[in-house]
């Protein structure tokens, strides 16, 4: 089979290219031929790394982009997986020009304009359970064509990581890209400064990620600690999944949303909670549900009332919550997030959808 993945975006890394990446590795391992349109730039070398072929496209412009995928592709599509901004409207017209089924996924609070084609694609791929929520209430209903398609780890569950005390060092790791769209998250970090400043224990923190805000967000922390027991670290981006396993691991406490948190999980380490739209806080047995709904922090309603320097002083010093919040926590993801499970929905509803294409070619042949 052939799969079009048309792909959108200005940062060059994030949730959104995970998600791609996954996708693309898995359909080539089950023997897809997979072509990725997408502009020029580190993911897309990225994907041609792990032998995915690309179209390279400059996104803004979209008939020159149709042009380039049907030069390469020809009318040889058999689905397209479009994601949101340019890549859905060249997906959509070449929908219309070839007949070709799309599934449209979105990822979070941007649904691009969704209720003006639900009818013309096969269906929905959402995030998590508040995403399609927000899809069915901005379309009236088509409650039967959106399926909740969850992010999920691509790392091997580890062992739950071993409460450290206070006379060891803490590692706390902000996991996140480092723009304007984040900017929640990076202001709710720097809530935890003063907290820390007051703090006897050793803490080395890392911020892991890269974006426009970068110099501004590091010249505050840098202006904001104030004690010599805290050393902070800038990582950067790191593009290679063993390099980023080690950071997680070696952390005591993890800060981001979405896929960070899923694989801090995944890995044994308690997260503290925060997306673009809202802080979570720590998992407990009475709020697991809305860490579920809301895909660990990508979109949905806060009904955490927690705050961020109350929290880290919890996870960096009681054992009990620390432990209980990680084992509820690694419980969600091995049900709701299992990579197995989730692969499965996925490929599965791929399948259907090309197979009833080909039941409609025939439709209305046979008496």
């Amino acid at each position: 089979m052939n799969l079009l993945i048309t792909l959108y975006y200005n940062a060059e890394s994030g949730g959104l290219h995970d998600n791609v990446f996954a996708t693309a590795v898995e359909a080539k391992r089950k023997g897809y031929n997979v072509f990725v349109a997408c502009r020029s730039g580190s993911f897309n070398d990225r994907l041609k790394d792990n032998r995915i072929f690309t179209i390279t496209i400059d996104q803004d412009k979209k008939i020159d982009s149709i042009n380039k995928i049907q030069e390469v592709m020809g009318d040889d599509i058999d689905l397209i997986h479009a994601h949101p901004g340019n890549s859905r409207i060249i997906a959509m017209r070449l929908h219309k020009k070839l007949s070709i089924p799309v599934i449209f996924h979105v990822h979070g609070a941007w649904l691009d304009g969704v209720e003006y084609f639900i009818e013309d694609v096969e269906c929905v791929f959402a995030v998590s359970e508040s995403t399609k929520q927000k899809i069915v209430k901005q379309c009236g209903g088509y409650e039967h064509k959106v399926h909740v398609i969850p992010n999920y780890s691509d790392y091997s569950y580890n062992i739950i990581k071993d409460f450290r005390h206070e006379s060891e060092q803490k590692q706390i790791s902000l996991i996140t890209r480092l723009d304007l769209d984040k900017k929640l998250i990076l202001d709710e970090f720097q809530k935890i400064i003063p907290k820390i400043n007051n703090s006897s224990t050793k803490i080395k923190i890392n911020i892991i990620g890269d974006g426009t805000l970068r110099e501004e967000f590091m010249n505050k922390l840098y202006f904001n600690i104030d004690n010599e027991l805290i050393e902070l670290s800038y990582i950067g981006w790191v593009k290679d999944k063993t390099t980023l396993k080690e950071y997680i691991e070696k952390s005591d406490i993890v800060i981001g949303p979405g896929r960070v948190a899923i694989d801090s999980l995944t890995l044994g380490v308690p997260v503290l909670v925060v997306g673009s739209q809202n802080y979570q806080g720590i998992i407990t047995k009475n709020n697991w549900q809305s860490f579920v709904s809301s895909n660990f922090g990508g979109y949905g309603k806060n009904e955490c009332l927690s705050k961020i320097e109350d929290d880290i002083e919890i996870l960096l010093y009681n054992q009990y919550i620390y432990e209980t919040s990680m084992k509820i926590g690694r419980k969600l993801i091995e049900i709701f997030f299992d990579k197995t499970k989730t692969i499965e929905k996925h490929f599965d509803i791929y399948s259907i959808v090309t197979k009833q294409n080909d039941v409609k070619s025939f439709g209305g042949t046979r008496q």
